[in-house]
């Protein structure tokens, strides 16, 4: 038997399998305008097809294509596969957007269109001839409600999704799973697309950047100004929305004081709506004490300051103190002030900027919430906003949570505090400004404690500049200063030696601490302290480059 006669035995009505009717229905559909020939040649596999998966004729032919495309299809591309005109596939998008609901297929947003392929393991059956049995949505839970719609929406955040199509995937979804208090609640006549939309935004906050609020610009950032969110949040604002009324939401609160344009879901809702998410909420508390760094691990250091610097710091952990901090952000706020305090430590690498801030935290008993800058960034257009927005997020829950304020900690702030670039047609110029605008904006609602710790302050951005309200400049240690530093160190080194390696070397407490090192490491070696040519040895090779080390005075 040829292959072309076993080809016609297997596309025999009473041989189809879904591969098989799929694949003669791709091949004479292309070009075929979908005429009536077209249909009387593959009348047989479109209708083993449609009852196989209880789909209509439009279906069948929409599926076949998409099952022998490896790439994404909008409705323009199987249109021209078929030689049709586009408004033949495009009456039939409702056809196409069930199969989304019935998990037949997944879209996508592309080239300003929707695509859509066959779910993977929807092809994994057809390949494999079994039944194809999606989870039915009587079985879904509250938690698979909420994960389909958080990727709808990370979806729009993305802008690979259009607002109207994902809001009726939702409302699909909801109606779908009634059986859910969370759906059901969703589902009352009161709640129109945007109060849907909106405390599903929050929830989403609350649960994947543990967040206690959201603010009116994270929603306008979301939701497309087409929705008329514009308006729904001038009602939010005037606390005459649904969701005010109702006691979904409310203002989000600071020490009994309201916070403008922040909004957070009501304990009401949190221990009925969503009860059955509470768990994932929980866990919020253990993330967040797992991000702190607690005062009581810090080792307690002996620091050494110039004069000036000495001055200022000790003021600032004055300020810092628990009693005092708490007076002076009651007193700005009755002064209609902002409470927050933002420093910047500044000066050569090696003068103490970062050790400082864990001494601060040892002192005043705060813990500290570093940031690592690198996590930050990210390849993804939106990714790295959305990253800072979460960071923020928080470091305010985290004040709401402790009684004593943590402090928000960015060393080596140098990547994100530096001058806005001009280009903005770059992506990743547009992206780095984003954050900045970002982290400026956040500075400016702060309400905690922010130090960042930067080696150059030449680029500094003059916007970042003025919203620092304590600027420390970490000068070289003096020779005064490096000869303590030097007897600190090493205390075996007399007063005339410590003075002479002080004067004959510019280095910083870092520098200098290195030193140290080396020669504790060598009396373990050698079972004896080194002289003192072997640190005069160390100091002439501590600079990588040793022809430009400044030495100032007489060597003795």
């Amino acid at each position: 038997m040829t292959k072309e006669e076993m080809k016609i035995i297997k596309n025999t009505p009473d041989n189809f399998t879904l591969a098989s009717a799929f694949e003669m229905i791709y091949e004479a559909s292309c070009d075929s305008k979908l005429s009536p020939e077209f249909y009387n040649t593959c009348n047989d596999a479109i209708t083993f097809v449609s009852k196989e998966l209880n789909v209509t004729h439009f279906q069948s032919i929409m599926l076949a294509i998409l099952a022998n495309s490896d790439e994404s299809e909008s409705l323009n591309d199987m249109a021209r596969y078929t030689k049709c005109s586009p408004i033949r596939f495009r009456i039939h998008k409702e056809e196409l957007d069930d199969l989304h609901y019935r998990h037949f297929v997944q879209w996508s947003m592309a080239r300003c269109s929707l695509e859509y392929r066959i779910r993977d393991e929807f092809m994994e059956a057809i390949i494999d001839n079994v039944p194809y049995t999606p989870k039915k949505y009587e079985d879904y839970t509250t938690y698979d409600v909420y994960t389909k719609i958080t990727k709808w929406i990370e979806m729009l955040k993305r802008d690979e999704g259009l607002y109207e199509d994902i809001v009726k995937n939702v409302r699909r979804l909801l109606e779908s799973t009634r059986h859910l208090t969370f759906s059901k609640d969703l589902l009352t006549s009161e709640m129109n697309n945007l109060a849907v939309m909106v405390v599903l935004l929050t929830v989403m906050d609350k649960i994947e950047h543990n967040s206690d609020y959201i603010s009116s610009s994270e929603i306008l950032r979301v939701l497309p100004e087409e929705s008329g969110i514009k308006s729904f949040i001038f009602v939010l604002n005037a606390n005459t929305c649904i969701l005010i009324k109702k006691g979904w939401m409310e203002n989000y609160t600071v020490n009994g004081m309201v916070e403008p344009d922040k909004f957070c879901l009501t304990d009401k809702i949190l221990e009925t709506t969503l009860v059955e998410l509470k768990e994932y909420i929980d866990t919020k508390d253990e993330i967040i004490s797992n991000l702190l760094l607690m005062p009581d691990v810090i080792v307690e250091k002996c620091m050494y300051y110039n004069e000036r610097e000495l001055e200022e710091i000790e003021r600032l952990t004055k300020l810092l103190s628990i009693d005092r901090f708490k007076d002076i952000q009651k007193r700005l706020k009755e002064a209609n002030m902002r409470t927050g305090f933002t420093c910047l430590f500044y000066g050569s690498p090696g003068t103490g900027k970062t050790e400082t801030v864990l001494q601060l935290s040892r002192k005043t008993g705060r813990p500290i919430f570093q940031v690592n800058i690198s996590d930050l960034k990210s390849k993804w257009v939106g990714e790295s906003e959305k990253k800072i927005q979460g960071l923020f997020c928080k470091y305010e829950a985290m004040v709401k949570k402790y009684d004593i304020c943590p402090i928000l900690f960015f060393n080596e702030a140098d990547a994100i505090i530096n001058k806005r670039s001009n280009n903005t047609d770059a992506a990743v110029d547009k992206m780095e400004n984003a954050c900045q605008n970002i982290i400026l904006q956040a500075m400016e609602n702060l309400s905690g404690i922010m130090i960042a710790t930067t080696n150059l302050t030449n680029n500094l951005d003059s916007a970042f500049e003025r919203r620092f309200l304590y600027k420390i400049c970490f000068d070289k240690p003096t020779v005064a200063t490096r000869k303590q530093i030097w007897n600190a160190m090493l205390p075996s080194l007399s007063c005339e030696e410590a003075r002479s390696l002080a004067e004959s070397y510019d280095f910083s407490g870092g520098q200098i601490e290195n030193i140290a090192r080396k020669q504790i490491v060598d009396s373990i070696l050698y079972g004896h302290q080194q002289d003192i040519s072997h640190v005069r040895s160390y100091c002439h090779n501590e600079n990588i480059r040793n022809s430009k080390n400044k030495r100032i005075g007489f060597v003795n």
